[in-house]
């Protein structure tokens, strides 16, 4: 996630879609979204400001990142392989087909697809940000 001084510089950014997510806790947290035609990363921005007793913000805020090719491919690779086996994340129509997965499925498909591999799409160029709807 990203702190609040991640926003410094950024433009507010209208009409962006949610595609799908890899990361949940009481909302998306990462994933892939549309703006402009075009597929980005997003990335929950946190308050950093803990002493105030909130971690996030009501709506939420996100920052967009470009990701390259190999990159949003490799990002999609991972959401379909996670879909099939049953886990959330979906938000396109229609969705990915799924099945219920073994938990070694899924601990193979988190190993596979580490965690750290979507924290490095966080490191990628950003071009704005937008609230939750």
């Amino acid at each position: 996630m990203h702190t609040v001084s991640r926003l410094s510089g950024l433009s507010e950014l209208a009409e962006v879609r949610k595609v799908w997510f890899s990361d949940w806790y009481d909302g998306p947290i990462t994933g892939v979204a549309v703006h402009d035609g075009r597929e980005y990363w997003f990335v929950m921005v946190i308050n950093d400001d803990t002493a105030g007793g909130t971690w996030d913000f009501n709506p939420r805020v996100y920052v967009l990142h470009r990701l390259s090719r190999d990159e949003l491919a490799q990002a999609w690779d991972m959401h379909r392989a996670f879909a099939s086996a049953g886990l959330p994340g979906c938000l396109h129509s229609p969705t990915c087909a799924a099945a219920d997965a073994l938990a070694e499925e899924v601990d193979a498909l988190q190993e596979r697809w580490p965690s750290e591999l979507a924290d490095s799409f966080m490191n990628a160029p950003a071009i704005g940000w937008f609230q939750d709807v």
